[in-house]
């Protein structure tokens, strides 16, 4: 029996997430999410761990630990890593009963402080005026 029969063959369990809660298992969704994404941009950019740290301005082992599925990143992290690899970040905040969320993205025209802070200021007033 070969490889592809086996998995198509197998039986479904949920032994890995046994014992876990709601919030670790997505917590290591996310880092794993994260991780990937870092990982492929170092391999789109043909580039080796060495490499890719000395472009980020890091390590080696820290790129290690970025791309290890369990490092736990820092908001402010992700945002510098997000910059250099000019790429967007987005995080939302929901309850279950209302969809509402701060979206933050980065991009040229966002890049600079002072123009990032209004429209963060512009997107809050505007959640307030509409009573959310």
């Amino acid at each position: 029996m070969g490889i592809n029969e086996k998995i198509a063959n197998a039986k479904k369990t949920q032994w890995v997430a046994d014992g876990m809660s709601k919030s670790d298992i997505k917590t290591t969704v996310e880092l794993a999410k994260i991780s990937a994404k870092i990982e492929m941009c170092r391999l789109d950019m043909g580039m080796t761990q060495k490499e890719f740290a000395a472009y980020m301005g890091v390590s080696q082992g820290m790129v290690s630990k970025w791309e290890s599925r369990e490092y736990n990143f820092t908001v402010k992290t992700l945002n510098e890593i997000c910059e250099k690899l000019k790429l967007y970040m987005t995080v939302e905040i929901s309850t279950d009963y209302e969809k509402k969320y701060i979206d933050v993205k980065w991009d040229k025209d966002n890049m600079d402080k002072k123009n990032l802070e209004q429209k963060i200021i512009v997107g809050l007033k505007n959640m307030i005026m509409r009573g959310q």
